[in-house]
């Protein structure tokens, strides 16, 4: 057998291997940030045939491992009331005096079906963001 001696001058002890270092820069993090939103927005409208959930789970992940994490949760958070106020609201309003409870049902369900969707997505920024850092999830 052979053993392996330390290069001269390097103390004897374990050896370390370090993290890559990999910095996103901002125009990354806006790009991976817009592709996510744009995605939320599809499920939130049915659409969302053409997606990759795998794709778009691996870029959430990817911003949530390199503390973009606030980002993607305040910008979800976002995404989510925009789409509950300018059309949820706006619907259920224009059925107050026409089938409300149907449209409150409907709404409701679609709702449900696009978060269990999102949710996916977001599975990791769910397990590793938010519960370190304490934000309703």
């Amino acid at each position: 057998m052979s053993s392996i001696k330390n290069a001269p001058g390097k103390k004897e002890g374990k050896m370390r291997i370090r993290a890559f270092p990999m910095n996103m820069d901002e125009k990354y993090v806006n790009d991976i940030w817009t592709l996510l939103k744009n995605a939320i927005q599809e499920i939130q409208r049915k659409n969302n045939s053409g997606l990759s959930f795998e794709e778009l789970y691996r870029n959430a992940y990817t911003m949530v491992l390199h503390k973009h994490g606030e980002r993607l949760y305040s910008g979800l958070k976002e995404v989510v009331t925009d789409h509950l106020v300018y059309k949820v609201c706006k619907e259920v309003e224009e059925s107050l005096n026409n089938n409300f409870l149907g449209t409150l049902n409907f709404v409701w369900t679609d709702h449900q079906t696009a978060m269990v969707m999102i949710r996916d997505i977001l599975m990791y920024m769910d397990r590793v963001y938010v519960q370190q850092n304490g934000v309703d999830s």
